[in-house]
């Protein structure tokens, strides 16, 4: 009822309007009954409103049939709504015997698939059993056959074993003697090597001796010639010098390493060497090595 007349808050207020009208109506109705002595005064106005008795039934019929039609249109609705729930209710079970239609199938698809399955896995395991029959025995014949050649292949083996030693010693044998030959070829060689070195070393050592003075000699000659006596140096002096010299002869350094004692004597003998430059140095380059830094003892007059 509530529901209802929030629903119909305006036509409930028309009503309750209608309704105090008529009831303020009959109220007036049985007061004017009653005799009454009306007593105007000056100045009063008094404003009556009359109510239409057909007008008030009119809309009390009006409201009566809203509230019909109202009730008639909740009917339809209500109707609809059973309609629908009817149609959703049939859905669901359409649905669920779809559903349940969907899973038999589905189970009896299972189920066959399952059966080939196994089928295919019976199939599958007697292949796979008679292969594994088969290969077991060609896997023994191949051990036998195998093992036949193995036999075989060990005898013939330990025959090349056998004929390899022999061949072996024989080699080795021969290349005992061979290396003794050779041996015995390089002893004589080296020592024929040895003794034409030691010919050639003497000779040379010969040959580089004399170049060796001789150049010497030059060399302290061409400084003597070089040398200017100081006036303070006796006549018996003497000194050693270091001389580095390049394969032109050219002098690179000179330096008194044991004094004769005079200052001036032994500067003399420096500039000697320096205005002496380039020495007679020897052309062949293994007897320079000697020249390459020369100790030489200068002593003038000898």
């Amino acid at each position: 009822m509530l529901d209802w007349i929030k629903d119909n808050s305006k036509a409930f207020s028309v009503a309750l309007i209608f309704h105090a009208i008529f009831f303020g109506a009959l109220l007036l109705n049985w007061q004017m009954d009653k005799p009454k002595k009306i007593v105007m005064e000056q100045g009063d106005v008094i404003q009556v409103t009359s109510v239409d008795a057909n007008s008030y039934d009119a809309e009390i019929k009006k409201i009566e049939e809203k509230k019909q039609a109202r009730k008639n249109l909740e009917k339809k609705r209500q109707a609809r709504e059973e309609r629908r729930l009817k149609e959703v209710e049939e859905k669901k079970k359409q649905k669920k015997a779809e559903q349940l239609k969907r899973k038999k199938a589905a189970a009896a698809k299972k189920k066959k698939a399952a059966k080939k399955k196994a089928e295919q896995e019976k199939a599958r395991k007697l292949a796979k059993k008679k292969a594994d029959d088969d290969k077991r025995k060609k896997e023994e014949a191949s051990r036998k056959e195998e093992l036949k050649q193995k036999k075989l292949k060990k005898a013939e083996e330990a025959r090349k074993k056998v004929e390899e030693e022999k061949r072996r010693k024989e080699e080795q044998k021969r290349q005992e003697a061979e290396r003794k030959r050779k041996a015995e070829e390089e002893k004589k060689r080296l020592a024929e090597e040895k003794r034409q070195q030691e010919r050639a070393n003497a000779e040379r050592k010969r040959l580089s001796k004399g170049i060796i003075n001789r150049h010497v000699a030059m060399i302290a000659q061409k400084i003597e010639r070089s040398w200017r006596q100081p006036l303070d140096a006796p006549n018996n002096l003497k000194c050693k010098i270091d001389i580095v010299l390049l394969p032109s002869g050219n002098v690179v350094s000179v330096k008194v390493v044991e004094t004769s004692g005079n200052l001036s004597f032994d500067r003399s003998v420096e500039t000697a060497v320096r205005r002496a430059s380039p020495l007679p140095v020897p052309t062949d380059s293994v007897i320079f090595k000697q020249f390459e830094v020369m100790r030489l003892r200068f002593e003038p007059g000898r």
